[in-house]
């Protein structure tokens, strides 16, 4: 003890005494002999101040993602209540627990802030503990996708200075086990943990009745509470509310349904059911085979007789409808559109368990309803059941077995000519239903694909540009193309192309060109959403070729197909309609935003728009939810 009060003698050079920079600099600048007892804890004054600086770089850098801002008062209470916990954790405990608490969160949530913004780049969207569940099945994230923001690089590294500051004030004066001090962490703690729990009740308090109205505070209640939306989320509650929230709901998920839950839902089944009516396309192309091919990453500007001249002339004969989108609710983009139209539900956005795909009851999937009609249904792709566990989902789904690209014997999963192999499967059954993905249109795109070496003489010659991965994405469009080709060859040659129909939708938009300018140009929109236009189209010998101009999105793929073909979903809850009757004509995307073909209304800018049909996106779009989250059909009362 005297050694330190010598140490600190600021009548001796510091030289002379032997001290280091940081400790003369903590004697001469920081230490006033007016504050004696407040010296030895000075250190957490930077400590708390590396909270603040991570949030507020994490925010800022994307204060326009959100529909707040980074001025958005219950976000900064937030950080400043867990702020003072972990500051008053840190002010009372033991050496070695208090480097712990010190070091191991904020480094934590700097990985995290970090892993944000990548996840940012890659998906439009933050990062949420969900997401593991889909790692290494399929999210393909190559590391060509990922950027960092330098100003969340700029936060992190001052965050991470700010604590290693702490550090260096602590190890020049070690402060004394004190009541007072013990008293004074004890009182942040309290003080932080009181400040979360009054912006949660106060600014975000849970009130059912009111879950569907419209306004700026109502909609910032619903997407806190339902999660459904990541971006928004963590806008609007911070990165330590969001990150805590986050976690607890995958630890401990969401599993069950109140009985105000299910009346609530009981109640859109009854008013969906009574606004359905036939009209002329209902039970129209009833007991023919389908086929139904969800197209991987082949956008509008793709599809055109140069680059895929049999998918182009089926879609000019066929049923198309032109004001279709694929908006995307979670990271993993196939299987997010996948889920969709084979349910007609929005897939579960976080505080879900994953389970809840290969576990929940789904009477009224595509598959189901098909079965119930006397139809085989069968499911194929290029990749292994492994890959998004669809080896246990699609006969969740009510698929009577998946097929993999080793199933059926595939040389190459990464060439879709070799879907062709399972041509057998497919039409067995009579009627059969066949759902089978593609996926040559995936990336990452490069000139040692092999995609690409099989078709990169042709996507030469044909490619109308040759910017950016404009001519690899060719590539992979014309390696699909060719399977769709000899599918049409192969239903003709077997006699079975005049009562087969064939159903195309892409699962999303070519993102993989990893340059969303250059889409934007390609596909003149000038916002992310618009630019999830893509195709949705029916073909069959008995159809004439006729385009429908209303907007319709992966959700009505589900209704529309059903009321083609005469299919029962009465009891059923779907969040999307059939495109050809009255309902419906909108898309609304994961952060609220929606667009009817006349009016896009942004949920981030605000501006005229319709409140009736935003107060009925948001109730959907939170029953969707509960469905999932309470299994829904998992009772007998709901079940067909």
């Amino acid at each position: 003890m005297k050694q330190t009060d010598k140490a600190l003698d600021k009548n001796r050079p510091g030289q002379e005494q032997g001290l280091s920079f940081w400790q003369c600099f903590a004697r001469n600048r920081l230490y006033s002999r007016d504050l004696p007892g407040l010296r030895p804890y000075l250190y957490i004054i930077p400590f708390f101040l590396a909270y603040l600086v991570l949030d507020f770089s994490l925010r800022f850098t994307y204060r326009g993602m959100g529909i707040v801002g980074v001025k958005y008062l219950p976000a900064g209470l937030f950080t400043l209540g867990w702020a003072l916990v972990f500051a008053g954790l840190v002010f009372f405990l033991p050496k070695v627990p208090r480097w712990f608490v010190r070091c191991v969160p904020l480094v934590t949530f700097v990985v995290l802030a970090i892993t944000h913004s990548g996840f940012m780049s890659a998906f439009r969207k933050f990062f949420s503990f969900s997401s593991l569940s889909f790692g290494g099945t399929g999210s393909f994230v190559d590391a060509s996708y990922i950027t960092i923001n330098w100003k969340v690089i700029a936060g992190s590294a001052i965050a991470v200075l700010l604590m290693m500051t702490s550090g260096r004030l602590l190890k020049v004066i070690p402060p004394k086990p004190v009541k007072g001090s013990v008293l004074a962490g004890v009182l942040a703690c309290l003080v932080g943990a009181g400040l979360v729990a009054f912006t949660h009740t106060h600014y975000f308090p849970v009130v059912d009745t009111v879950i569907w109205e419209n306004s700026a505070e109502d909609a910032q209640k619903t997407a806190y509470h339902e999660f459904n939306d990541t971006t928004n989320a963590l806008m609007i509650s911070g990165l330590y509310q969001y990150t805590m929230r986050d976690l607890g709901r995958l630890v401990f998920p969401q599993n069950t349904m109140t009985d105000e839950e299910r009346r609530q839902v009981d109640e859109y089944v009854a008013e969906y059911e009574a606004a359905q009516k036939d009209n002329a396309y209902t039970g129209l192309l009833a007991g023919k085979n389908v086929i139904m091919v969800q197209l991987e990453a082949i956008d509008t500007w793709m599809l055109q007789e140069d680059y895929m001249p049999n998918l182009a002339k089926l879609k000019a004969e066929g049923l198309s409808f032109t004001n279709h989108y694929t908006p995307a609710y979670i990271t993993a983009g196939t299987f997010n559109t996948e889920f969709m139209a084979n349910t007609g539900l929005i897939p579960a956005t976080g505080g879900i368990s994953t389970s809840v795909y290969a576990n929940n009851a789904y009477p009224y999937s595509m598959a189901n309803l098909f079965r119930a009609a006397g139809y085989t249904a069968q499911s194929f792709h290029n990749s292994e059941g492994t890959v998004y566990d669809r080896g246990a989902v699609h006969p969740n789904l009510g698929y009577e077995a998946y097929h993999s690209g080793s199933d059926m014997a595939m040389e190459d999963y990464q060439m879709d000519r070799y879907l062709i192999n399972g041509f057998d499967t497919m039409t067995s059954g009579d009627p059969f239903y066949s759902f089978v993905i593609t996926y040559s249109g995936h990336g990452p795109y490069g000139d040692e694909s092999p995609i690409y070496q099989a078709n990169a003489q042709a996507a030469q010659a044909m490619a109308q540009r040759t910017d950016g991965n404009y001519v690899y994405a060719v590539a992979g469009a014309m390696e699909t193309d060719r399977f769709v080709g000899e599918l049409v060859d192969k239903l003709e040659e077997k006699g079975l192309l005049e009562d087969t129909v064939l159903i195309f939708y892409a699962d999303h938009y070519n993102y993989y060109m990893m340059d969303d300018g250059l889409n934007m140009e390609i596909k003149g929109v000038n916002n992310m959403n618009m630019l999830q236009h893509t195709d949705f189209f029916l073909w069959s010998a008995d159809l004439e070729p006729t385009q429908i101009d209303k907007v319709t999105s992966t959700l009505d793929v589900l209704p529309t197909v059903a009321n083609l073909f005469g299919l029962d979903t009465s009891g059923a809850f779907l969040a999307g309609h059939d495109a050809l009757g009255e309902p419906g004509g909108y898309v609304f995307f994961a952060d609220g935003s929606w667009y009817d073909g006349t009016t896009y209304w942004s949920s981030k800018n605000g501006g005229a728009g319709d409140e009736t049909r935003s107060a009925e996106i948001n109730r959907i779009t939170t029953l969707s939810n509960r469905v999932l989250a309470g299994n829904y059909y998992g009772t007998a009362e709901q079940s067909p």
